[in-house]
């Protein structure tokens, strides 16, 4: 059973891909009154050029945490390797026993045909997840739910990046 007040879950593969982009719906959605949560699936350890994953994991993590803080929603950031995210049982029932959990109507999450790997393999993983959030002997620990909540995918960057070309052109 889903929850009897919209919930939103953003399951982004990085510490800022929820806010990037979604924090658009995340701020209506919590203006309106409404729940909402932030997931980054990765530790976000590999986002910069200079500094170590020690002192990025804990940076980001903050970052991220602050970024919910902003609109109001909560946020987590999950403990698999940013720069490393495979298609595994792990992530999928990470996911499975999140939206039980939580019990969102709708969660948004990347497009398995992304650009990036790690955006990929959360995709594919929600994707993967989605029909067995309703199997009880799958992640037999949490209930399983009732009834599916929506799923759709969030923008690419390259869609927001043609869509201002088409714009500019006309």
């Amino acid at each position: 059973m889903l929850s009897d007040e919209p919930r939103l879950l953003i399951l982004g593969a990085h510490t800022d891909d929820a806010e990037y982009h979604a924090g658009g719906l995340a701020s209506i959605y919590l203006q309106l009154g409404r729940t909402v949560k932030m997931v980054s699936v990765t530790d976000g350890g590999a986002g910069h050029h200079e500094r170590s994953r020690d002192e990025l994991i804990p940076l980001r993590r903050n970052e991220a945490a602050a970024a919910g803080r902003v609109i109001g929603a909560s946020y987590e950031t999950w403990d698999f390797p940013d720069g490393a995210l495979q298609v595994s049982l792990d992530v999928r029932h990470r996911i499975i026993r999140e939206i039980r959990e939580f019990k969102p109507d709708l969660v948004l999450t990347h497009r398995t045909s992304d650009y990036h790997p790690d955006h990929r393999a959360v995709g594919q993983c929600v994707q993967d997840a989605s029909y067995l959030v309703k199997v009880p002997h799958v992640v037999p620990d949490v209930p399983a739910l009732r009834r599916d909540p929506v799923v759709a995918y969030m923008p690419r960057s390259e869609e927001r990046r043609v869509g201002k070309e088409c714009r500019s052109r006309w």
